[in-house]
């Protein structure tokens, strides 16, 4: 569950990260319309690199939910791939304003992904995928679990998880436990890759290790 504290500070970084979804939802609001070029500047790569990622896997009306959307740049680069039916969500109302002006998505939701189940019906998509996001979520396993659920059998989940929080947050572990709960099996398991070289928080103190499982 989100914590919701009204001594929380505020998210004053992107390395400081949060899963207060209110502070969360406040800095993306107030960052959406700059952000784009930002994360250009920032030489941001992730959503390239999973689309790269994903590129094998994905088929012209293959239905496709980009959790956690934001502008919609991993939207962009997998649409440059195939031509999918794209659903988007996001906390962040500005970030999905922005995503619209892409024209990219079939439709755009505003969900706090903390609460689960997320509003996808069993099985309704070939993939799913979360990018940048992981940070974020108090209890990204609950939300890859239902990700498993949203995804029919046979399909596939994309996921980034930063460097620092890999093994903090224990997610080797989980992939292991829910390979062995049947809920998924191993694809993918990046080295850490470049994330944010441009941001002199990040540069080659904190990398992104990207995950692709097949849903079984």
């Amino acid at each position: 569950m989100a914590k919701h504290s009204e001594d929380d500070e505020p998210l004053l970084s992107l390395k400081q990260g949060t899963t207060d979804t209110r502070v969360v939802q406040e800095y993306y609001d107030d960052w959406g319309e700059g952000y784009d070029t930002t994360l250009e500047a920032w030489h941001y790569r992730a959503p390239e690199d999973a689309a790269d990622l994903l590129s094998p896997y994905l088929r012209a009306g293959m239905r496709v939910l980009d959790v956690g959307c934001g502008t919609g740049l991993l939207g962009a680069a997998l649409c440059k791939r195939a031509d999918i039916a794209l659903d988007g969500m996001d906390i962040s109302q500005a970030s999905l304003e922005q995503a619209q002006k892409r024209g990219i998505y079939r439709k755009l939701l505003q969900h706090d992904l903390q609460q689960t189940p997320l509003p996808a019906e069993d099985g309704s998509y070939d993939i799913a995928a979360t990018v940048g996001v992981l940070t974020y979520i108090a209890e990204a396993e609950t939300l890859l679990r239902d990700l498993c659920r949203s995804v029919r059998t046979g399909g596939v989940i994309a996921f980034t998880q930063r460097s620092d929080l890999w093994e903090e947050r224990g997610f080797e572990l989980m992939i292991t436990r829910m390979e062995a709960e049947c809920f998924w099996q191993r694809e993918t398991v990046s080295d850490p890759m470049p994330y944010l070289p441009g941001n002199e928080d990040f540069a080659d103190e904190i990398r992104v290790i990207h995950s692709l499982c097949r849903v079984t």
